[in-house]
């Protein structure tokens, strides 16, 4: 038989990640690749994509697709080949990874493509005239991107595609028909698309502190692949940092910039998509979503912040935009630029053993030095007789807030805690209020008066009694939340212009523009915010940043807690003093001679990865092994403890070796969440090679099941 369409059908579940073969619509014989369908499957009509052309076992009959959804393919040909190597690489089916990178639907009336945002800006930033540094970067980048016009990948070329892939068998299921046996979906992990393959000839690390104008090298790389007529992806970790950055961009280069991310609407969405598909649109700014968008011809791939945890995804599927960045400028021939005041460890190490070319930039332009640093100790406040516990700010950073309003400059105060109180507890009978749903405790929020699970959005009002012994009046607020903070600040501060910047005040479409762009215009006097105003943002009237709780992320059950704290020091720290005006970081902390604290606030990123890479070696944590979590969770605790532990001994059976080791199974550090109880066992090693026999063991398991089990490569978070 001639080949027939393979159809990858919408349906999450181990027995139906495989392909189809059904045969083609009369009226549409010649299916293209990507193409959305509608498929008879068993006594079902499902959605499902075309994704290659093959021909079906002998003996087999089968059902004719019934119809094509839309007028143009989902996917090309080069997305179709990112979803196989991110559902061979992250363990996870391929119709779940086809569904998170599908299109939005086309809507009724067409909109101009998403606006970038009207933010003013004090300039652009770093310098016009490039210093030395930023010269030599810039040289190296651009000669990587004028090499590489025939390094570009096919990916047009559908029997190219076919040949690449060599789909598997399969058939459609249909009344009196045998199903046929899964064969599963090929691998795409050839030694050629495997990390590092591609070597440091095109793949670059900018190491530049911050306020070094490496937004500025961005810019003018991106100016040199428009010039060679390739398109550019631009990564930042937060969509608050797509006004200013697309605001710049736009600046320079006009209307062929545009913004990509979750809170536009789904026409804006379409158009967007649209005309980068068409190649109307030439650079594309966004956070990790933006990742999949189908370009027409790729040249030059940005990810800013790279460090930053953000970019990767904390629900099924669970991929990191970091390494699907890296592969598209693979496939693409594209040149990979990571930018970052303070790399990931696995960044570093991949440039120091030759993964990335590593280009540095020490200093900041025209001059402008780096902020002076004033390190709190707030055991001495506590010593001296200051009640943090009702003022919040010690009192250096208290005077220096107060100096900077007489001078009329602008202060940046940073705590990583939403909400106003994160325990609310009654002393008489030691309750602390939890969710209903989760074994975390509630958080007070003020503004709204009620209390809520960060991790299921749960409320409920705040009780005038203790739901425990039925005490008026009793409830205490334990902990500093951010609105609190602002709370105190308005009362020392009664005249100055404060505005606070969280999730819970950028809820409304427009408003972190709205918010940013009155601090750039110098409205604000005082912009309180969790991790949103740590990274990226360029205001120069900023000339004072505090950190009010230094240790916070310290405190944290995550190996790579020390690295996080390090890494959002050394960057909000970074928004003071871009001006002309020399700036302060005033950091509080109740450990001020930890070396994660210390090498933050000195800048002193070598001292930092000295001391840590070499825990990690010890340890045997990534860089220097890699790390599988896998998780099973339920409604009843007892069977979900059986069941992990069952697996665990199957894995640890299959997985022998001293280079591989078995942590577990154990409770998660939150063992309740959405009313789901979730024990889970860590895979930590050369694993690499065993990846399709860890899947094929979980897959046994995850048969006749009535819990959950998933599986993380390189978890994040708890």
């Amino acid at each position: 038989m001639d080949e027939c369409p393979e159809v990858v059908v919408e349906i999450n579940h181990l027995r139906h990640d495989q392909v189809f073969h059904y045969l083609p619509p009369e009226e549409m014989p010649d299916l293209e690749l990507g193409t959305r369908v509608l498929v008879p499957f068993g006594k079902k009509t499902v959605q499902g994509w075309v994704v290659g052309f093959s021909a079906p076992p002998p003996g087999v009959t089968l059902r004719p697709i019934e119809s094509v959804v839309g007028d143009k393919p989902d996917f090309n040909p080069e997305l179709l080949r990112l979803a196989r190597w991110m559902a061979d690489y992250y363990l996870h089916p391929l119709p779940e990874i086809l569904k998170l990178m599908s299109p939005p639907e086309k809507p009724v009336r067409a909109r101009k493509h998403a606006p970038v945002g009207g933010m003013t800006l004090a300039g652009r930033p770093g310098s016009l005239v490039l210093n030395a540094e930023q010269t030599v970067a810039l040289r190296e980048i651009e000669a990587a991107l004028r090499a590489g016009g025939d390094a570009r990948a096919p990916t047009g070329d559908d029997a190219g595609y076919r040949a690449c892939h060599s789909g598997g068998a399969g058939s459609a299921p249909g009344a009196g028909q045998q199903e046929a046996a899964a064969t599963g979906i090929t691998s795409y992990l050839s030694d050629e698309h495997q990390p590092g393959a591609m070597g440091a000839g095109r793949q670059f690390l900018l190491h530049g502190i911050t306020g070094s104008g490496k937004t500025e090298v961005y810019l003018r790389a991106a100016m040199t692949a428009l010039s060679l007529g390739r398109q550019v992806l631009y990564l930042v970790p937060e969509i608050a940092l797509t006004p200013q950055a697309g605001a710049w961009f736009r600046a320079a280069l006009g209307d062929r910039v545009a913004v990509w991310h979750s809170r536009l609407s789904r026409g804006e969405r379409y158009e967007t998509r649209e005309g980068i598909r068409q190649g109307v649109l030439s650079i594309l700014i966004g956070p990790r979503s933006a990742v999949f968008a189908p370009f027409k011809n790729l040249g030059l791939v940005i990810v800013d912040e790279e460090q930053d945890a953000s970019y990767k995804q904390q629900e099924s599927p669970y991929y990191h935009a970091r390494q699907v960045a890296a592969q598209r400028a693979r496939d693409n021939g594209a040149v990979l630029l990571l930018g970052s005041a303070t790399p990931s460890l696995e960044s570093y190490t991949g440039a120091r053993d030759g993964q990335y070319r590593l280009l540095r930039l020490t200093r900041r332009p025209q001059g402008r030095r780096l902020p002076r640093v004033t390190v709190v100790d707030l055991k001495q406040e506590h010593d001296a007789g200051h009640d943090l516990r009702v003022n919040l700010l010690g009192q250096y950073l208290a005077g220096q807030i107060a100096l900077r309003l007489q001078r009329r400059e602008q202060t940046i105060l940073f705590l990583n805690r939403r909400g106003y109180s994160p325990i609310v507890f009654c002393p008489p009978c030691g309750l602390v209020l939890k969710c209903e749903r989760c074994s975390i405790s509630l958080v007070y929020h003020r503004t709204t008066g009620d209390l809520r699970c960060h991790y299921c959005n749960f409320k409920r009002p705040l009780p005038e009694r203790c739901p425990g012994c039925g005490a008026a009046g009793s409830l205490r607020f334990l902990g500093t939340g951010i609105q609190r903070v602002e709370q105190v600040l308005r009362r020392f501060y009664p005249q100055a212009g404060i505005q606070r910047l969280d999730f819970d005040t950028t809820r409304r479409k427009g408003e972190f523009d709205r918010i940013l762009d009155s601090f750039g215009k110098r409205e604000i006097d005082i912009l309180l915010g969790t991790q949103m105003v740590a990274k990226g943002h360029d205001f120069p009237g900023v000339t004072l940043v505090g950190v009010l709780d230094a240790d916070l992320a310290l405190k944290l059950p995550d190996y790579r807690a020390t690295e996080r704290t390090y890494q959002l020091l050394a960057q909000v720290a970074g928004r003071a003093g871009r001006g002309w005006v020399p700036g302060e970081v005033v950091v509080q902390t109740y450990f001020p001679d930890h070396y994660s604290i210390q090498t933050a606030c000195f800048a002193s990123y070598p001292s930092f990865y000295r001391q840590e890479i070499g825990n990690r070696e010890s340890s045997g944590y990534p860089p220097y092994g890699e790390l599988i979590r896998i998780r099973v969770a339920g409604e009843k605790e007892q069977q979900v403890e059986r069941r992990i532990k069952e697996l665990a001994e199957a894995l640890a059976a299959l997985l022998t070796g001293e280079r591989v080791r078995l942590l577990g199974p154990a409770p998660a550090p939150v063992l309740r969440l959405q009313d789901l109880y979730r024990w889970q066992v860590m895979l930590k090693g050369e694993l690499g090679g065993q990846k399709s026999e860890i899947r094929d063991c979980i897959q046994h398991y995850k048969k006749n099941t009535s819990v959950i089990i998933s599986i993380e490569v390189d978890p994040y978070g708890m």
